[in-house]
């Protein structure tokens, strides 16, 4: 029995402490540019689009790579949170066994 309420401590414990991460990754952001320079996503560490630029250039391009420069600056934001995340929860200690 109290090794039941041990597990439940560690289970609480781990909830608090990813509760705390995601309260950082929230206040965490990463600016990234796409290739051309034509788009600039504002990204949270938990993944949330803060904001996109359009540089009034982009007119000059073609839908083509417009979209182009759109998927990889998107995709780059996605990756970069995602690495944040990770290095985020190193610290995080594996979940207790049943």
């Amino acid at each position: 029995m109290f090794d039941k309420l041990g597990q439940l401590k560690d289970l609480w414990k781990l909830k608090s402490q990813m509760e705390e991460i995601k309260k950082r990754l929230d206040n965490m952001v990463i600016k990234v540019d796409s290739p051309r320079h034509l788009v600039e996503i504002t990204i949270s560490g938990s993944q949330e689009v803060k904001e996109v630029r359009v540089d009034a250039l982009a007119k000059n391009f073609s839908e083509a790579e417009i979209a182009e420069d759109i998927k990889a600056v998107f995709n780059k934001a996605v990756r970069d949170s995602q690495a944040m995340a990770a290095q985020a929860m190193g610290g995080l200690g594996a979940m207790p066994q049943a």
